[in-house]
C-alpha cells in the first residue's frame, strides 16, 4: 500500500492542488444541481397551483349545481392544456369524488388530500397539489393533480453529465496549473535536496545554496549555509589541532624509539628484553598513526606533495612483499598474475605506501586465514594490481563508505586496532596519481583494486 510519506513533494504538491480543485469544483457543481432542481420544483409547484386554482374557479358552478359532465370536461381539456398531468379529481365538499380524469394510456388513480389546505407534496418523480375551491370564504370542493415530473429526470441527467465534463475539464486544468506552481516550489527544495545529498556524499563542506528571498525555502537555506560554515570551521579548527599534535608528538617518540632501539642492542636479560622489543612495537605503531594523520593533515590543506620518477613497478611490488612477509609470518603474500615489464611514472614511496597499507588490511582483517593474493595485470593504457584476503568481508551497504575518513566497520572485533585513516590516504595518493581505487567483496573476504597509468599514456596532475 503505497504510503503519503513515500511520495515525492513535488507530487504531493500536485495531488494537494488536485484534490482541492476536486474538492472545490465538486461542491459548486453539487450546488448548481440542486439549486436548478430545486428551482424547477418550484417553478413547477407555483404553475401547478396556478392550473389548480383556475379548475377550481371554473368549476365552482359545476359544484353548485352538481354538473358532473361540466367539470368532466373541464378536466379532459388537461390533456391539451398540460399533458404533463396524469391524474386529476375534483372532490366536493365532503370529500367525495365529484368527476375525474386520468390522461389515456396511464392507470386509473384516486388519492385524497391528508387534510382541507391547500397543499402540495413531491413524491418519487410526481408531483401531488391539492387546491381548495372556495366560494363566499367557504370551501366547496378540492382540486386534486397528480403531475408526472419527466422532465426532473432529464434535468438531473443533463446537469450530472455538464457537471462532469466540467469537472474533467477542471482536473485536467487544475494538474496543468498545479505543475507549473509545483516546479517553482519544489525546484527549490530539491535544489536544497541536491545540495545535501552531494555534501553528503562528497564531503565537500564548502558547497553553499544563493539565497534570494524571505520566505521559509530561503530560510532553510540560509540555515543550511550557516551549518555548512559551522562545519568548515569546525573541521579547520580540528584539521589544525591534528596537524599540530602530530608534529610535537613526533619529535619525543622519535627519541624515544632511538633511546629503546639502543636498549634493545644492548640489553640481553630475559624478560627485559621482550619488554623492550614490546615498547618498541607500540612506539613504531605510535609513530605510524603519527605519520596517517600528518598526512591526513597535508591531504585536508592541499600540501601533501608527490616527488615524481619513474621506476620499474614489479622491483617495487617484490620488494614490499618481501618486506611486508617478514613482518606478518603468520599470512603467505602469493603474487600472482602477469608481470608488468614496464615503469610507471609516479611518487615510489607513496605508491609503496599504499600496497602495505592493503596489505596489512589484509591481513588485519583475516585472522582465521593464511594466505593473502596480490594480482597485477595491466590494459593498453594502465596497470591494475589488486590485494584479496579470506576474512571477515565487507557489507554492500557500508563498500562505498570504506575510504571515508575515520570510517571503521561498527561490528569489528575490539582487538582488531586502526582509525580509519589508511583507505582515506590511500585513495588520495591514488587519485593524485590519475588512478583508480575501489573494492569488491562478496562472501569470505574482500579484495581492493586499484590502477595506474602507465608511463606511455601518463601525464601526472600535481593538485586536487
Amino acid at each position: 500500500m503505497l504510503n503519503i510519506r513515500d511520495i515525492s513533494i513535488k507530487n504531493k504538491l500536485v495531488l494537494m492542488q488536485v484534490f482541492t480543485s476536486v474538492v472545490v469544483l465538486g461542491l459548486c457543481f453539487a450546488a448548481f444541481i440542486i439549486t436548478d432542481i430545486k428551482g424547477y420544483k418550484e417553478r413547477k409547484v407555483k404553475s401547478m397551483l396556478s392550473l389548480a386554482n383556475v379548475i377550481g374557479s371554473n368549476s365552482t358552478s359545476a359544484l353548485e349545481f352538481l354538473a358532473n359532465d361540466e367539470a368532466k370536461q373541464i378536466l379532459s381539456d388537461l390533456k391539451k392544456i398540460s399533458p404533463e398531468v396524469v391524474h386529476a379529481n375534483i372532490l366536493d365538499k365532503k370529500g367525495h369524488v365529484f368527476a375525474t380524469y386520468t390522461k389515456p394510456g396511464s392507470d386509473t388513480l384516486r388519492f385524497y388530500p391528508s387534510h382541507i389546505n391547500d397543499k402540495y407534496e413531491f413524491s418519487g418523480n410526481q408531483l401531488l397539489v391539492y387546491n381548495n375551491i372556495i366560494e363566499n370564504n367557504e370551501i366547496t370542493g378540492t382540486v386534486c393533480l397528480q403531475v408526472e415530473l419527466s422532465e426532473l429526470a432529464a434535468i438531473k441527467s443533463q446537469n450530472t453529465q455538464i457537471a462532469f465534463i466540467l469537472l474533467i475539464m477542471g482536473i485536467g486544468l487544475a494538474f496543468v496549473i498545479a505543475l507549473a506552481v509545483q516546479r517553482y516550489i519544489s525546484k527549490r527544495v530539491l535544489y536544497l535536496v541536491n545540495i545535501m545529498n552531494q555534501v553528503s556524499k562528497t564531503g565537500d563542506y564548502t558547497r553553499h545554496v544563493v539565497v534570494d528571498g524571505k520566505d521559509e525555502i530561503n530560510a532553510l537555506s540560509f540555515v543550511f549555509n550557516n551549518l555548512m560554515d559551522q562545519i568548515q570551521e569546525s573541521h579547520k579548527k580540528k584539521d589544525d589541532f591534528i596537524g599540530i599534535a602530530s608534529h610535537e608528538l613526533r619529535t619525543p617518540l622519535t627519541s624515544i624509539k632511538a633511546y629503546l632501539q639502543v636498549l634493545d642492542e644492548i640489553e640481553n636479560r630475559q624478560p627485559n628484553k621482550k619488554y623492550v622489543q614490546k615498547t618498541l612495537e607500540n612506539v613504531d605503531k605510535l609513530l605510524q598513526l603519527i605519520f596517517d594523520l600528518l598526512d591526513v593533515s597535508k591531504i585536508q590543506s592541499g600540501q601533501l606533495e608527490l616527488n615524481i620518477s619513474e621506476f620499474d613497478i614489479d622491483i617495487l611490488i617484490d620488494e614490499t612483499i618481501a618486506a611486508y612477509q617478514v613482518v606478518s609470518p603468520n599470512h603467505e603474500i602469493v603474487r600472482t598474475g602477469i608481470r608488468i615489464d614496464q615503469v610507471v611514472s609516479g611518487d615510489r614511496q607513496r605508491i609503496e605506501q599504499v600496497l602495505v597499507n592493503l596489505l596489512s588490511n589484509s591481513t588485519k582483517y583475516s585472522p582465521e586465514a593464511n594466505k593473502v593474493i596480490l594480482n597485477t595485470s595491466k590494459t593498453a593504457s594502465e596497470l591494475i594490481i589488486s590485494v584479496r584476503d579470506f576474512g571477515i568481508g565487507i557489507p554492500k551497504a557500508e563498500q562505498s563508505k570504506v575510504f571515508e575518513r575515520f570510517y571503521r566497520r561498527k561490528d569489528l572485533a575490539s582487538h582488531i586496532s586502526g582509525f580509519g585513516l589508511g583507505l582515506y590516504i590511500c585513495q588520495d595518493i591514488i587519485k593524485r596519481h590519475n588512478g583508480k581505487i575501489w573494492i569488491e567483496s562478496e562472501g569470505e573476504g574482500s579484495a581492493f583494486y586499484f590502477s595506474l597509468p602507465l608511463v606511455s599514456t601518463f601525464h601526472m596532475v600535481l593538485s586536487n
